[in-house]
């Protein structure tokens, strides 16, 4: 059975599963220690990325149950056969995907088909927002948002995330923080929207990663994932 590895943050992760799918499958190993001890990690003033246990964890058995791959392990220095860091080394302006499948000269259509299968949930949000801490672009964006999509509308991310979206955009204040206890549940929650308004992060990744519809805010400076398709719209 194949191997992988990657050390990379929880989005990057999910954006490098077209490549594991179109070589085959198999187990992946995710590294606890961030790729601390992975010289293709290092960039800029970085040597790890913000991987760990817990995180692992916590995205799992959204992972496993993926048909693609058999079981998620925490890498200890293992023999693998497709280490998946070295996507830091072809990076492409604007579709994370694409950096993974660039160095095992893989098509990028492979990322034009949904990658994620996640069991359905009941009493689904109609519109989910997501904005986290980074990547921002398009402030007037939000502040012109059609209220009926504000009064449909959950927010997923972390408690500071939603307070700081609230303070920064009053008109937000009645958007309740849907709050999930791991990774598949976030997903689920996503699976289970109508629309996907977001920023780049895990949601946006996870969205992508099921082809939902969705409006994302662009940060130009690096648009790390950009998809152009029916459904996904940039601002």
């Amino acid at each position: 059975m194949k191997s992988f590895k990657h050390s990379g943050d929880l989005g990057d992760i999910i954006f490098s599963l077209p490549t594991i799918r179109a070589l085959g499958g198999g187990v992946l190993y995710l590294d606890p220690k961030g790729g601390e001890e992975e010289p293709l990690v290092e960039w800029t003033a970085h040597n790890k990325s913000k991987l760990t246990e817990e995180r692992i964890n916590s995205i799992k058995s959204l992972l496993e149950y993926q048909t693609y791959i058999s079981e998620v392990k925490l890498w200890d220095g293992e023999k693998i056969d497709y280490n998946l860091d070295i996507f830091r080394h072809h990076i492409i302006y604007n579709n994370l995907s694409d950096s993974h499948l660039a160095p095992f000269d893989l098509p990028f259509s492979e990322r034009d088909r949904a990658w994620l299968q996640v069991p359905s949930v009941k009493k689904p949000a109609e519109v989910i927002f997501a904005r986290s801490s980074r990547y921002h672009g398009n402030y007037s964006f939000w502040e012109q948002l059609d209220q009926s999509l504000i009064e449909k509308a959950v927010f997923l991310g972390y408690e500071k995330e939603h307070e700081y979206f609230k303070y920064t955009f009053p008109r937000m204040k009645g958007v309740p923080l849907k709050k999930v206890q791991n990774i598949m549940e976030m997903a689920q929650v996503i699976a289970g929207c109508g629309l996907f308004v977001g920023n780049v992060g895990l949601p946006h990744a996870l969205a992508e990663g099921m082809k939902k519809t969705l409006i994302s805010e662009v940060y130009r400076v690096y648009p790390p994932a950009t998809f152009e398709r029916e459904g996904a719209t940039y601002v």
